[in-house]
């Protein structure tokens, strides 16, 4: 059994490592469905036991998330046992379920008219069938327009939330294109919320194969800069706030979830390969599942999750990483109390440093203006090189 926090509100993420192939830039856990499925029903038996375990009267989910993978990958009763074993005890308020285009039909609709789910999040990435072929990806254009449209739908009859991801800064995307992939979307289905990724080559992918090889050419820096500036400015003219360098939504449509990710508030993740943060009394601590499907399917309950305690210099490093992601950026009275220290004390004389046009710094927050969130990775470097080391307290609060 985990180790879990008693008194704590809890988030829930559940990882689905199933997926029809592996697109040739994703870096996340998956292995293709087909070759795998002996594996699923195992894999759902653990996952649901795992679940039960951690749920209880005085423990339930504030929100909870399906990702993958594909969850679209299980059938509409193995996600119906997942989701009604972990709100057996009380409705989360927001309910996640990521599915890609290709296997998203009618037949998850129960999962919206039984009130299991009311949130969806669609991997759409490109309305180009080119793109999606150098992307790997499973869906064409036209499924793709098929999904967007049954997405409305469910939304119509259920009141759903919407989600779609988009990649932009593909090899051959320009900025119009990118821009008309945004209008297609939002013609066919009353979106509130956009999730917007710039492409990024890990490594081990075939994407870093082939760029590797000089199969495929990628955006410098600067030319990723300017095309992000062109869309945000689109999606500003829609109506649409930037509430975090990724995502986008609107009337305050926030991803609830992801909100306590970039808040470091504790969550539980359960399944291969997910994983979770969580607090007990004054220290927060991770755990990661290290088990690939077919280890975890065959193994007892709670085995291969791995505990990682923090130092409060790590867990400073965490809310600084994060919360500058945001549109709200570093609260400083929560920095004060959650870890001990000053803002204005400990960082100004770096945010002197700083290009005023790349901050806004109030008496209650700093934060990232958009040019700021285009030098995100510099500006946090210099924030968590800033912290004194040693902290003065052990653990933060």
């Amino acid at each position: 059994m985990l180790s879990l926090p008693s008194d704590t509100p809890l988030s829930l993420y559940l990882h689905i490592p199933f997926c029809t192939t592996c697109c040739s830039y994703c870096a996340f856990y998956s292995e293709p469905i087909q070759a795998w499925k002996e594996y699923t029903n195992a894999y759902i038996m653990r996952l649901l036991e795992e679940i039960e375990q951690c749920t209880g009267p005085d423990r339930m989910y504030d929100t909870i998330f399906v990702g993958g993978g594909n969850p679209g990958s299980l059938t509409p009763e193995q996600l119906a046992s997942l989701l009604r074993g972990a709100q057996r005890h009380g409705k989360s308020r927001e309910v996640t379920i990521e599915m890609n285009p290709e296997t998203f039909g009618e037949h998850f609709f129960p999962l919206f008219s039984d009130g299991l789910v009311n949130r969806m999040s669609m991997g759409i990435q490109s309305m180009d069938d080119q793109l999606l072929k150098r992307l790997g990806r499973n869906a064409s254009r036209a499924d793709n327009l098929r999904a967007i449209t049954l997405a409305n739908s469910a939304r119509e009859r259920y009141g759903i939330e919407l989600n779609f991801d988009l990649m932009v800064c593909l090899p051959g995307q320009t900025l119009q294109m990118a821009i008309d992939d945004i209008h297609e979307v939002l013609s066919l289905a009353d979106a509130h919320h956009i999730s917007l990724y710039c492409l990024t080559v890990e490594e081990g992918t075939e994407l870093a194969r082939a760029v590797g090889m000089q199969e495929l050419a990628v955006l410098d820096e600067d030319g990723q800069a300017e095309m992000l500036k062109g869309i945000w400015n689109e999606l500003t003219l829609l109506g649409f706030s930037h509430y975090e360098v990724s995502n986008f939504c609107k009337h305050e449509k926030y991803c609830e979830h992801n909100l306590r990710y970039w808040n470091i508030s504790p969550f539980l993740g359960l399944g291969s390969s997910a994983a979770s943060t969580l607090k007990e009394k004054e220290s927060w601590y991770h755990y990661t599942q290290t088990q690939d499907l077919r280890q975890f399917s065959s193994s007892t309950l709670f085995s291969g999750y791995e505990r990682e305690d923090l130092s409060l210099v790590q867990s400073v490093e965490e809310y600084l990483m994060m919360s500058l992601r945001t549109q709200w950026g570093i609260e400083k009275q929560l920095l004060e109390d959650r870890y001990g220290l000053v803002f204005d004390k400990t960082f100004s004389s770096l945010v002197g440093t700083l290009d005023s046009s790349w901050y806004f710094d109030t008496v209650q927050n700093f934060s990232l203006s958009e040019i700021g969130l285009l030098l995100l990775d510099e500006i946090v470097l210099r924030f968590v090189m800033q912290i004194p080391e040693p902290l003065d307290r052990p653990s933060p609060l």
